[in-house]
C-alpha cells in the first residue's frame, strides 16, 4: 500500500479512528493516577548496584537515615542562657513533628556528657534547663571544649552555631516523609521566639523529598505556558481555527500517552522528568506545522478541490519527511536509553521515543481524520495563488539569496564553529550538587550554606569497619589502625571532621585518668577497652553506641563530614580514601569499606560524562543509518547530521567557555537537540531532493522554491521548540533553566545551520544525491501520477 492508497483509506474510515484514537487516550491516562515521584540521588544507580545494596545494609546496621538539621546561630556564642532553652526546647518539641524520629534526635540538650568519679564514670546530659543558672553557659562550654567529638558536629568550633539533627523516618508505603517534616519544621519555627538567636533548617533529608513539592509547583506551570506560547505560535503561522486547534489535540493526547504509559509500567516521575513534557509539547506540534503547511499550500493552489483530495494529497507529500523526522528523532532519544545506565536517563530517553512515535501516529491518522470533520479552507497567512507572499515567506526567501550569494563564507564559518566547538569541549567538567537544584535564595539553600561554613558539614561518607571475630574492636591494634585513618582523612581538602566508636573510647579513657590531656588515647590493653564500655553501661543508655558501632563489638562506621555538596570535591576524597584503604588498612585482621551518601553520589556520577558522549555518538550513529537507508544514500544521512553536529559543538563552546558543568540538567541536551534539531536538515534535505532530482528544477531554482515554502514551515518548526523549550527557562528549577536554555540555543543554531551552511554545502558541492535520474522518470511515466504525490 502507498501513502496515497494509505490516505484513502484513512479518510474513508474518520470517524472510526477519531472514536478509537480517543478511546485509546482515555485507557492509557487512566494510569496517570498511579503516578509515583522519586526525586532521590539513590534513583540514578541501578537498584542491583553493589554499593547501593551496601549502602542500605549499613544504613539498617548502624540505624543511619538521611537527617534534617537544625542549625541554632547566634551572632556572639550560643553559650548563653537563652540560646541553651532556645535549643532544648526545639529538640523536645521537634519529638512531636510528623515524620521525624522521636529517638533519634541529637543536640547538645539531649546527648551525654562523660565525666570520672572516684567510683568510676558518671554520664549525664551537659545542662538542664529547669536547674540552669549563669554559671551553666560556662560549664557546658567547657565540657563540649573537652569533648571532641561533638566539636563540628553537634556545635561549631567558633561556638556560633549549635546544630540538632533529627531523622526522618521511613514510613512503608508512604512518600514525601521528609517534604511534610521539613514544612512542619519551619512551621514550629515561626511560632518559636528565638531572640538573638536565628533558627535555619537544612539536611539531606530534606532536600529529596522538598524537591518533589518544587517539581509539582514548577510542572503546573511550565506545561500550560508551554501549550499557550506553542497556540500562539500555529495561529500567527496560519491564522484559522482548525490549524490551531487540531495540533493541540495531536499535543495533549501525545503527552497523555508517555506519561500514562510511564505510571502503567510503573517507571516513577524523576527529576529530570519534568522536562519531558515540555519536550513533547514542542516536538508532537513539528509535524503538524508540515502538515498543515503543506495542506494550506495546496489549499491555495487548488481551491476547487473537495476535502477529501486535498487532505490525501497533502498527507501523500507530507508523508515521507515526516516519517523520516519521527525516525531520526526516535533515534536521538534511543541514544540516551542505550547508552545511560541511569534509571531517570533510560526512561527519559525511551518514553521520549515512545512519546515520538505517539504523535507520528497521531499525526497521520487523526490529524487527516479531525481535518474531514471539517470543510476545505485556505489560510489568510498564505493568502491566494497569486498573492504576494507573506512577510515569512519574503525574509526565508532573502535568506536564500545570501545562501546563493556567499556560499563560501557560510561554509568556512561552519568550519570555525567546529573548531570552536572542539575546544570548548575540552574544558568541560562534570560537576553536581544536589543543592543546586533549588534557587540560591531559597532557605533550604541558605541553611545549608550557614551549617557548612560553620560545622564539619552536611554531606556525609561513611567508612564501614569489620574485623573477622566478636569483639574485635576490643583490640588496641584495630583501634589506634582507625585512630589512625581518622587523623589522615582530616587532612583532605573540604573534610572538616569525622566521628567513630574510637572517639568515644578516648574521651573515657580520658575522664578515667582525671580528665588530663595525655590520656586522651586508645588504652594498650583490650581489657581495659572492654572495662570502659561496662562503667558507662552503668549510668549510660545501651542504644547511645548504636550508630557507632553494632552489638557484637565486630563492626564500626566512621562518618567522615564534608562541607562541600560539590562532585569533583567528592570524588578527590572518595579516590583518596580508598587507595589509602588498599594501601595500608586492609588487612587479615580488619578492613574497611566505602559506603554513605557521599560514595553513592561519586558511583553514579563518575560515568555521567562517558555516557552522555556515548549517548550524543549513538544518536548521531543512527541518524546516519536511518537517513541513508531513507534516502537511498550514505552522503545525504553525514550531510543530514552536519547542523546538528554543528550546534552541539556550539553548545560545548559556549558551556566550556562559560564554566557551566555538564551535570544532570545539561547532560541531556546534545541527545534532545539531536533528535529534535535533526528534523530542520531531514526536510532541507527531503526537499531539496525533491525540487532537484525529482522535479529536475535547476538549483537556483530549486532553492528558491526550498525557501518560501518549506523554509517557511520550518521557520515557525523552530519558534514552536525554541520557545517551548524556552519556558524551561522560566523553571524554579535550575537544572531546567539550564537545560532548556542549552536546548533553545542548540535547536535555534541547528535550524541556522540547516537554512544557511547545509544549502550552502549543496550548492557548492551538488552531490549524486539530488541529481535527478532517468530511471525516476520512467517510473513517474508508468504510473501516470504526478511526481509530487508519488515521491511522498
Amino acid at each position: 500500500m502507498n501513502s496515497i492508497n494509505f490516505f484513502q483509506w484513512v479518510t474513508r474510515n474518520h470517524k472510526f479512528i477519531v472514536g478509537l484514537s480517543i478511546l485509546a487516550i482515555i485507557a492509557v491516562g487512566s494510569f496517570l493516577p498511579k503516578m509515583v515521584k522519586d526525586t532521590t540521588s539513590t534513583a540514578f544507580v541501578h537498584p542491583e548496584n553493589p554499593v547501593l545494596i551496601y549502602r542500605d545494609k549499613v544504613k539498617e546496621t548502624f540505624g543511619l537515615k538521611d537527617p534534617l538539621v537544625v542549625g541554632v546561630y547566634h551572632p556572639v556564642s550560643i553559650y548563653n542562657e537563652e540560646s541553651l532553652m532556645l535549643i532544648s526546647k526545639i529538640s523536645e518539641q521537634l519529638q512531636t513533628i510528623e515524620g521525624i524520629d522521636p529517638d533519634q534526635i541529637r543536640s547538645i540538650a539531649t546527648e551525654n556528657n562523660i565525666e570520672g568519679t572516684f567510683d568510676g564514670m558518671e554520664v549525664e546530659v551537659f545542662y538542664e534547663v529547669d536547674i540552669m543558672d549563669s554559671e551553666t553557659p560556662g560549664k557546658v562550654k567547657a565540657a563540649l571544649e573537652g569533648f571532641d567529638l561533638y566539636q563540628g558536629s553537634l556545635v561549631s568550633k567558633d561556638g556560633k552555631v549549635a546544630l540538632i539533627i533529627a531523622e526522618v523516618l521511613e514510613i512503608e508505603g508512604q512518600n514525601n516523609t521528609g517534604t511534610k517534616a521539613y514544612k512542619n519544621i519551619l512551621a514550629l519555627v515561626e511560632e518559636i521566639n528565638a531572640g538573638e538567636n536565628e533558627i535555619h533548617v537544612a539536611g539531606e533529608g530534606a532536600i529529596s523529598d522538598y524537591l518533589t513539592s518544587y517539581i509539582d509547583t514548577d510542572a503546573q506551570r511550565l506545561n500550560p505556558m508551554a501549550a499557550l506560547i506553542i497556540t500562539l505560535i500555529l495561529i500567527l503561522a496560519y491564522r484559522t481555527f482548525s490549524g490551531a486547534f487540531i495540533p493541540n489535540l495531536v499535543v495533549g493526547g501525545t503527552v497523555i500517552i508517555t506519561l500514562g504509559s510511564m505510571a502503567g509500567f510503573g517507571v516513577p516521575f524523576y527529576v529530570i522528568t519534568n522536562a519531558l513534557p515540555v519536550v513533547l509539547i514542542a516536538i508532537a506540534v513539528a509535524d503538524s506545522i508540515h502538515i498543515f503547511g503543506q495542506y494550506y499550500e495546496e489549499a491555495r493552489d487548488h481551491p476547487n478541490m473537495s476535502q477529501k483530495e486535498l487532505v490525501v494529497k497533502s498527507m501523500s507529500t507530507i508523508f515521507r519527511p515526516v516519517t523520516v523526522t519521527t525516525l531520526t528523532t526516535i533515534a536521538g532519544f534511543l541514544g540516551i536509553a542505550f547508552s545511560s545506565n541511569m534509571p531517570p536517563f533510560n526512561r527519559f530517553g525511551l518514553f521520549a521515543a515512545i512519546g515520538v512515535f505517539a504523535a507520528y501516529l497521531l499525526s497521520i491518522l487523526v490529524i487527516p481524520s479531525v481535518l474531514m470533520l471539517f470543510k476545505p479552507k485556505s489560510s489568510k497567512a498564505l493568502g491566494k495563488k497569486d498573492s504576494k507572499p507573506d512577510f515569512f515567506s519574503r525574509l526565508m526567501d532573502r535568506l536564500g539569496d545570501f545562501v546563493m550569494a556567499k556560499p563560501k563564507v557560510i561554509v568556512f564559518s561552519g568550519i570555525a564553529v567546529v573548531l570552536v566547538g572542539i575546544i570548548g569541549s575540552l574544558k568541560l567538567e562534570v560537576n553536581y550538587a544536589p543543592i543546586r537544584n533549588f534557587r540560591q535564595t531559597e532557605p533550604i539553600v541558605l541553611a545549608d550554606n550557614l551549617v557548612n561554613e560553620h560545622s564539619d558539614g552536611t554531606s556525609f561518607l561513611d567508612i564501614v569497619v569489620e574485623t573477622p571475630e566478636i569483639d574485635g574492636l576490643y583490640q588496641p591494634g584495630n583501634l589506634k589502625k582507625m585512630e589512625a585513618l581518622q587523623e589522615w582523612v582530616t587532612t583532605l581538602p573540604h573534610v572538616q571532621g569525622s566521628t567513630s566508636i574510637v572517639d568515644l573510647i578516648k574521651k573515657m579513657n580520658r575522664s578515667l585518668n582525671e580528665n588530663q590531656k595525655e590520656f586522651y588515647t586508645v588504652p594498650e590493653n583490650e581489657m581495659l577497652v572492654a572495662q570502659e564500655f561496662l562503667l558507662y553501661s552503668a549510668s549510660g543508655e545501651p542504644t547511645d553506641f548504636e550508630n557507632f558501632v553494632d552489638y557484637d563489638y565486630q563492626v564500626a562506621n566512621i562518618r567522615v563530614a564534608m562541607n562541600s555538596p560539590l562532585f569533583q570535591d567528592k570524588k578527590v576524597v572518595v579516590q583518596e580514601i580508598q587507595n589509602y584503604l588498599d594501601t595500608q588498612f586492609n588487612d587479615e585482621n580488619i578492613k574497611a569499606t566505602l559506603s554513605g551518601n557521599v560514595t553513592l553520589d561519586y558511583e553514579w556520577l563518575k560515568s555521567l560524562g562517558y555516557n552522555h558522549f556515548l549517548g550524543m555518538g549513538i544518536a548521531l550513529l543512527l541518524i546516519i543509518i536511518v537517513a541513508s537507508l531513507s534516502f537511498r544514500s550514505l552522503a545525504a544521512g553525514i550531510f543530514t547530521v552536519v547542523p546538528v553536529t554543528i550546534s552541539i559543538l556550539l553548545i560545548y563552546a559556549v558551556m566550556g567557555f562559560g564554566n557551566m558543568w555538564l551535570d544532570i540538567g545539561t547532560t541531556m541536551f546534545a541527545a534532545i537537540a539531536i533528535g529534535a534539531g535533526v528534523d530542520f536538515a531531514v526536510h532541507t534535505v527531503d526537499r531539496l531532493i525533491f525540487f532537484m532530482k525529482d522535479k529536475g528544477l535547476e538549483i537556483h531554482q530549486a532553492m528558491r522554491e526550498f525557501y518560501k515554502s518549506t523554509g517557511r514551515a520550518l521557520l515557525f518548526n523552530l519558534l514552536a521548540l525554541a520557545l517551548g523549550f524556552g519556558v524551561l527557562v522560566t523553571s524554579i528549577v535550575p537544572p531546567l533553566v539550564n537545560f532548556g536554555a542549552l536546548v533553545a540555543i542548540a535547536v535555534s543554531t541547528c535550524f541556522i545551520a540547516s537554512m544557511t551552511l547545509l544549502p550552502a554545502m549543496i550548492y557548492l558541492i551538488r552531490p549524486d544525491f539530488t541529481k535527478a535520474t532517468q530511471q525516476f522518470d520512467s517510473v513517474i511515466k508508468e504510473e501516470k501520477i504526478p511526481a509530487e504525490i508519488l515521491v511522498h
